[in-house]
């Protein structure tokens, strides 16, 4: 009899510790749970490669634990996968999660290529499932197809901007050899990859449609960070070269020409170089005519010319905004030899240090119109190469922190250019006109009164 009695209310306190042990969880099934984002999305993906990993977070508001029945992707075939709290499935069953807690859903996607030239937007959901309550995250990415070069060019081709080019290692454009860039084209580049021109290189980029060099590295995190992969470089076998209409940003050295003595000249214009590790632009012996350039946040000079060669830039700003390290070069540096000499007209030259212009032999350099960072003692010293400059006013550019170099209403450098240096060219790097007032004024940008 005793132990039936024992038996007994042993049983009831198992029946009670059970009901007890249930009441702790969550019933309601209206309870929602809440998350870090409503939508993971991934930036632009190249197919054929793997993605970043994104991560959302789950939380359980409630003061009780919850029993998650499942967390899966919605659909069966589906280019995303999802890893729960340290668990790699698609589908993942039977997790508690405690009162006031959270956990982990990493998410990752790999992308087949469908030989589309258009980019695709990818969709799915994360379904989880609580006490017969439904709720769902969107997972979403667009794929892009792309042309991969991993092999040095060695006959003459035109690139388009039908689909992105992606650089996987250094690829040289052999002598002979011609490439033509067009219009909207999109060179991208894995980390030590850069072009290296014994051939002819030519970028034909418009207003509306400028060719882009920059990084694979399509992330936030990445944006504006330099040294994510080499650079461009032309060498002595290199043809004559006609690069327009193009933005290069994000490398180690931007455009390098290295050549023992100068041919035709090198033309650049309307292009935008910006972080790079080293310079944005440096050419020795190699004979420069550039207008509308835009060249800043380089952890050297902005643009170094060296040797025997002719170097003449017009309409351009350079601006160093570097901070990643301190910085010891000047924006502009230049060093002549033999017949070379160094022109700068109706272009501004400016940054924090007190002198961003060193240039020798003097007798070899002209300044015209510009407006310069520079000390008293060099504005001695230089005093022979300067004509119509203005020294150490800020020129008020109207926001450079987004990179925005065009001219605030009180900047000095309005209409102080000088409209004979620089016949040719009336559009400025914004593609507005120089010719409506009565001078253009200093600097790749035109200010213009916005109505």
């Amino acid at each position: 009899m005793f132990s039936i009695r024992l038996l007994f209310f042993f049983l009831i306190s198992i029946s009670i510790l059970s009901c007890d042990k249930e009441d702790d969880f969550v019933s309601d099934p209206h309870f929602k749970f809440t998350f870090s984002t409503d939508t993971v999305a991934f930036d632009t993906l190249f197919t054929g490669f793997e993605s970043t990993t994104k991560q959302l977070k789950i939380y359980n508001p409630s003061s009780k634990a919850v029993k998650i029945s499942s967390i899966y992707l919605y659909k069966t075939e589906t280019p995303y996968r999802i890893n729960v709290n340290g668990k790699q499935s698609n589908l993942v069953q039977n997790i508690e999660l405690n009162a006031k807690d959270s956990l982990y859903v990493f998410v990752e996607v790999s992308l087949s290529p469908k030989d589309e030239d258009a980019p695709r937007l990818l969709k799915d959901q994360i379904v989880i499932e609580a006490n017969g309550n439904v709720q769902r995250i969107t997972l979403e990415t667009f794929a892009q197809d792309v042309h991969l070069i991993d092999e040095d060019i060695t006959e003459s081709a035109i690139w388009t901007g039908n689909r992105p080019y992606v650089l996987l290692k250094p690829t040289w454009l052999t002598e002979g050899t011609e490439l033509s860039i067009q219009e909207g084209a999109k060179i991208y580049f894995y980390k030590d990859a850069g072009i290296h021109v014994k051939g002819k290189l030519s970028v034909n980029g418009t207003f509306e449609r400028p060719v882009y060099f920059g990084s694979t590295r399509l992330e936030e995190l990445y944006e504006n960070a330099p040294g994510q992969w080499d650079g461009i470089y032309f060498y002595e076998e290199s043809t004559s070269s006609v690069l327009e209409h193009f933005v290069l940003e994000d490398g180690i050295n931007g455009l390098s020409f290295d050549r023992t003595m100068a041919g035709v000249p090198v033309n650049l214009s309307y292009a935008f170089i910006r972080n790079f590790s080293q310079n944005g632009i440096s050419a020795k012996n190699a004979s420069i005519i550039a207008h509308d350039l835009l060249v800043t946040n380089c952890g050297q000079e902005c643009l170094r010319m060296e040797g025997d060669a002719i170097y003449e830039i017009y309409q351009s700003t350079f601006y160093n905004l570097w901070s990643f390290s301190p910085r010891t070069d000047p924006v502009i540096f230049y060093k002549g030899t033999g017949e070379g000499n160094l022109k700068i007209s109706n272009s501004i030259v400016w940054s924090g240090r007190i002198n961003e212009l060193e240039v020798e032999p003097l007798e070899k350099v002209e300044v015209e119109n510009t407006l310069l960072k520079l000390g008293s003692t060099f504005q001695l010293d230089y005093a022979a190469v300067f004509k119509n400059c203005i020294f150490n006013e800020n020129p008020l550019f109207i926001d450079l922190t987004e990179f925005d170099f065009g001219l605030q209403v009180e900047s000095p450098a309005i209409n102080k250019g000088n409209i004979e240096l620089n016949k040719d060219n009336w559009l400025d790097l914004n593609a507005n006109r120089r010719d409506q007032d009565i001078a253009p004024d200093m600097g790749a940008y035109e200010y213009f009164e916005m109505n």
